[in-house]
């Protein structure tokens, strides 16, 4: 469990005061809990025992020891592939590279899948399938194809739903009309992009709802996301997975197919229609 998961275990368990401890940490990306006692209380507004009382509620002896774990917990989130390069397992005897990748995706799957409950999974896909809003996508450097394929999905369920891509028009500007009714997806994961943290902290001005796709490290745009799916990382490479982000995506698929509904089949029997009287235009 890292530093955001003792948190957010913990949350329902804080007085008023440990819960502004708890903004400030997310405010700062958790790099405030690297700060003396003394100066955490003061930006949380809080008293130094408050503090001290925070650390050992989240399960750490002192407030020292509460740091060390910060310290390695951000080293982690940091870490690049060359951070990580060297540390996947080896093959040894039987266990050839096949099935260490199929014993890891595997297990990555189902925590990941076990992490998402009913409740959060139904509000998700009710925001995704209802056209009053409207629904914009945008990842990072490695997640954006993620965020197509669900846009590519969602365009057949429903109106009103756009991909934010760099072109002539620069996503900043695709959200120009962005407004509370709205929706902003974001797959953002591990060595997280400051420009896709902006464009989330942006909608969020516009009051615009933000559903988050990331790592159990939690990127920054955590702080500011009403709905927060995590995904694991591990792969048997240096790099990380995008196996158990792909198996979210579909999840997603899935249930916004249900929550869609007739009006989401009726959407994809006119496209078919179209495509139809395309390819029958072709032909003549």
């Amino acid at each position: 469990m890292n530093f955001a998961d003792r948190i957010k275990k913990h949350s329902p368990q804080f007085t008023p005061a440990e819960h502004r401890i708890a903004d400030v940490l997310f405010s700062s990306n958790l790099l405030g809990g690297l700060d003396t006692v003394a100066k955490l209380a003061e930006r949380a507004r809080v008293s130094g025992p408050t503090v001290l009382r925070f650390a050992s509620k989240l399960g750490f002896d002192s407030f020292p020891d509460m740091q060390g774990f910060l310290r390695d917990d951000i080293q982690n989130r940091l870490a690049s592939p060359l951070d990580l390069y060297g540390r996947q397992s080896s093959q040894t005897g039987k266990n050839t590279l096949c099935t260490e990748a199929a014993d890891i995706f595997s297990d990555g799957i189902k925590r990941t899948l076990e992490r998402i409950d009913t409740q959060t999974l139904e509000k998700v896909a009710d925001l995704l399938s209802d056209s009053s809003h409207a629904v914009y996508l945008v990842g990072g450097r490695f997640t954006h194809h993620l965020a197509e394929i669900l846009w590519g999905h969602l365009h057949q369920l429903r109106p009103r739903a756009y991909i934010l891509r760099t072109g002539v028009v620069s996503p900043r500007d695709h959200l120009v009309d962005i407004g509370r009714r709205d929706v902003l997806v974001v797959f953002d994961m591990r060595r997280y992009q400051e420009d896709i943290v902006e464009l989330a902290e942006f909608a969020k001005l516009r009051r615009a709802t933000v559903i988050l796709v990331t790592d159990p490290l939690l990127s920054p745009i955590a702080r500011v996301a009403n709905q927060v799916l995590t995904c694991d990382l591990d792969a048997p490479s240096p790099y990380d997975s995008l196996v158990p982000m792909m198996a979210v995506l579909e999840l997603l698929v899935a249930a916004v197919t249900t929550a869609a509904g007739e009006k989401g089949r009726q959407r994809i029997v006119e496209i078919e229609q179209l495509r139809h009287f395309g390819e029958t235009n072709s032909a003549s």
